[in-house]
């Protein structure tokens, strides 16, 4: 990859503080693995997000059609 090791690192522990990832001990490495319970937060936000958004494009579309 071209990515240093550091800079992995740092984005990992970015994610951790998400909630994204979390991580375990192996022996002298760290495991990092998706946690479902934060994916799952997004999941929740994304799909309010684009349920508003269609709502929202909706709501202009009947807007336009009663103007016309």
């Amino acid at each position: 990859m071209p990515v240093s090791r550091p800079a992995v690192s740092q984005h990992l522990g970015v994610l951790k503080k998400a909630g994204l990832v979390a991580d375990r001990a192996q022996g002298t490495r760290r495991i990092y693995y998706i946690d479902p319970k934060g994916l799952a937060a997004i999941r929740i936000w994304l799909d309010q997000f684009w349920h508003d958004a269609l709502l929202s494009f909706q709501a202009e579309v009947e807007h336009e059609d009663d103007d016309a």
